[in-house]
């Protein structure tokens, strides 16, 4: 299970979930170490509990089901929801 984390927006910048998976890169320059999750502290707490479903649903994806992050955050976007 991993680690969730609150950290501020400057540490963020500006992404309101982070999680170990994520490709390095220009869109992600900060992924968190093996095992955490990072969620923006500027989020409601109702908010905060919806992106970390969020994080961990893709995470699994992109783990377990091998999809790359497009097609998991598409498909975590839609469940994260419900």
């Amino acid at each position: 299970m991993a680690k969730v984390i609150i950290k501020n927006n400057k540490e963020m910048r500006d992404h309101l979930g982070l999680h170990d998976k994520l490709p390095k890169g220009k869109t992600f320059p900060i992924i968190p170490p093996k095992g955490y999750i990072w969620i923006n502290k500027k989020l409601t707490k109702k908010r905060r509990k919806q992106i970390i479903k969020h994080e961990k649903f893709e995470n699994y994806l992109m783990k377990h089901k091998h999809m790359g992050y497009k097609k998991a955050h598409k498909i975590s976007q839609k469940w994260e929801k419900n």
